[in-house]
């Protein structure tokens, strides 16, 4: 069981470059199988209510798309998937009593770096925008960009904790300074931020613990060095890719007052919450089935890439209300500590700042794999 699983995470690079090589539908079965394989381990755990809701959940559904949206298979199929593929992957990895040792996640992460970079270097794939537009950034055969940046947080906090423990201190510096280029190159807000959370998550205790029984005149040294990093931190963020489109973009919208809620919106958000307004008038002209379950994917409409609204428009009250009493109810049973707690945390943060995470299967497995490393550490 332990190996089947382990195959299946290393395999999610591939998954996630299919889209871009036009490999024929080699996702959706891999990941939709993967539900099936879900309900069959939950039900020999015995725990039936558990799978006998969700699977009923999933089939109203799926019966709605098909005889009252009159969508196709396909689309049924894969708007049903990207809405339970989280609650099934919490359910599975909180009752998963397997053993999945951590040096795979960082076997993961470098796999992903890998293939970044071998198609940075030799210019394979695509730029994440349009040509014309002044904004820069290379995502290479990677289709979203925002399941790509989230996955690398993800897997760089996970391998991070355990090279640490491992007392691997190289490794560490290694894979976060190639992080931290990564991050420079692709050019997008959440994965530079995401890298510095991360950095300051795992430098503050060891930091303090030293300034603490540190003399006088090494706390002073410290404050001053501090300030020297901090100012070269800030010329060295000022000249990122990321920092020079938030510039472009700046100027495109006109924004002037930096601390605004104008600039929040046009330049922090990429315009996000327009786009909240567009489908909302949209949800609020629409009938109490497309209320219930989501405004007809045939509509014209733009997502939001903040995940909240997304379900809400997406899949309706009831699939937001689905989405959450999973998160919640699974948190709460889970009792997540310390570094998992954070992580958990800054996953659903991402959620709400770039989207592509809770109805997202490439990025929504790692929530539940967060819950899996916790339970296996804390209970």
């Amino acid at each position: 069981m332990d190996i089947l699983l382990i195959i299946y995470l290393l395999v999610q690079p591939l998954l996630d470059i299919s889209y871009t090589l036009n490999i024929f539908n080699i996702n959706s079965i891999i990941r939709g199988s993967f539900i099936l394989f879900i309900f069959i381990y939950l039900i020999r755990k015995k725990k039936y209510k558990e799978s006998l809701i969700t699977i009923i959940s999933m089939f109203i559904y799926i019966l709605v798309y098909l005889f009252i949206y009159k969508y196709n298979i396909s689309d049924t199929l894969s708007l049903s998937l990207r809405l339970f593929y989280l609650p099934s992957i919490l359910l599975f990895f909180y009752s998963y009593d397997g053993k999945i040792n951590r040096k795979y996640f960082v076997y993961l992460l470098s796999l992903y770096l890998i293939i970044y970079f071998i198609c940075l270097i030799f210019g394979i794939g695509n730029e994440i925008y349009e040509s014309g537009i002044k904004k820069e950034g290379f995502k290479g055969l990677f289709n979203s960009i925002n399941e790509f940046s989230a996955i690398v947080i993800m897997l760089l906090g996970i391998s991070i904790n355990y090279l640490q423990e491992k007392k691997k201190y190289i490794l560490c510096i290694i894979y976060s300074l190639i992080v931290a280029i990564l991050s420079m190159t692709l050019g997008t807000k959440v994965i530079l931020g995401g890298v510095i959370i991360i950095f300051l998550y795992f430098l503050y205790k060891p930091f303090k613990d030293y300034f603490i029984k540190s003399d006088l005149k090494t706390k002073i040294f410290t404050i001053l060095l501090l300030i020297v990093i901090t100012f070269i931190s800030s010329f060295i963020i000022t000249n990122t890719t990321t920092y020079k489109n938030a510039v472009v973009q700046k100027k495109f919208f006109k924004v002037n007052n930096t601390l605004s809620l104008n600039y929040v919106n046009k330049v922090i958000f990429n315009n996000r919450f327009s786009f909240v307004k567009k489908n909302h008038i949209i949800y609020s002209n629409s009938n109490i089935i497309n209320k219930l379950f989501g405004i007809d994917k045939y509509i014209n409409r733009k997502t939001v890439e903040i995940d909240l609204f997304d379900l809400f428009y997406t899949y309706g009250i009831i699939g937001l209300i689905i989405i959450l009493i999973y998160i919640i109810y699974i948190g709460y049973k889970s009792k997540l500590k310390n570094f998992y707690l954070f992580m958990f945390i800054l996953l659903l943060l991402i959620s709400e700042t770039s989207g592509h995470v809770l109805i997202s299967p490439a990025v929504s497995l790692y929530l539940g794999l967060i819950i899996y490393l916790n339970n296996k550490e804390f209970q």
